[in-house]
């Protein structure tokens, strides 16, 4: 859960910077160089605030790579989403994470 300094922070600075444009970013630089505007959100997302959101995870396989999410357990292994889509490149796959967790916190329709 949130707390009411991070709703703010995801009403009033994440949320209105969330643009086509900057989706487009991020797409075709999902390693950088990144706008201030990018680094604001990625900043907010990474720190991941709310606990009982899902984390992510981008693994390698020899097809491709697919999205899973970290248990909380330690050395436990993270599970695949599904239906799993398998990406070409780790690029794609990064740009599925950004677009996850935007829909996570509302950001993203």
């Amino acid at each position: 859960m949130l707390s009411e300094n991070d709703k703010y922070i995801l009403e009033n600075r994440v949320k209105p910077l969330v643009t086509d444009e900057l989706l487009e970013e991020q797409r075709q630089r999902p390693f950088g160089p990144q706008s201030p505007d990018m680094v604001e959100v990625l900043d907010f997302l990474r720190r991941s605030p709310d606990s009982e959101l899902p984390r992510y995870i981008v693994l390698e396989t020899a097809d491709g790579f697919l999205l899973g999410t970290r248990v909380d357990e330690p050395g436990g292994s993270p599970v695949l989403l599904y239906p799993a889509t398998v990406y070409a490149t780790r690029g794609e796959a990064e740009h599925a994470v950004f677009r996850l967790r935007l829909k996570d916190y509302g950001a993203l329709a």
